[in-house]
């Protein structure tokens, strides 16, 4: 997943897709290939075909990462519930960081108290990872929320910088 996102963050989506294309023509049942589809489709914000590229790779093999990467697509599109629901089995198969984190994340747009208690896990799991997470969560949900003052940008940005 790193490496598919590094190429993504580099503009190499075209080398991300074609190997993803090739591998799927020569076989339908590689879930890798299918995730990648899912990361190309959802960088270029087009949801509903990354939504079917991650469920195919679920149908091939239950993994926390293809959960988790379906579950970024409904918060993308602001549907937490249905994120918590790819979350959870997300969590019956590995109690991540990253999970822990995304459900935290999703019951803070919920309003929930749970939210703290899922991100104290989070961070006790991987104290470095979650404020990496924190930082990457500022930036696409807040940096460039206009009803958030500036004043409460720069304090929030405080409180999740090492």
């Amino acid at each position: 997943m790193e490496e598919t996102l590094a190429l993504l963050r580099a503009g190499k989506k075209e080398q991300v897709r074609k190997r993803a294309k090739d591998t799927i023509r020569k076989t339908r049942w590689d879930p890798e290939s299918w995730f990648r589809m899912g990361m190309v489709s959802q960088h270029e914000g087009r949801l509903e075909y990354a939504t079917e590229c991650f469920e195919r790779a679920l149908q091939i093999k239950p993994d926390a990462k293809y959960y988790r990467a379906k579950a970024s697509v409904h918060m993308e599109l602001f549907e937490f519930e249905e994120a918590m629901d790819d979350l959870h089995h997300a969590l019956e198969i590995s109690e991540d960081t990253d999970s822990l984190f995304l459900v935290a994340a999703c019951l803070l747009f919920l309003d929930s108290p749970e939210s703290a208690k899922y991100m104290k896990m989070a961070k006790k799991r991987d104290p470095a990872r979650t404020n990496e997470l924190l930082r990457e969560f500022f930036l696409r949900f807040f940096k460039e929320d206009k009803s958030l003052s500036e004043k409460a940008k720069r304090e929030l940005w405080k409180k999740i910088s090492p």
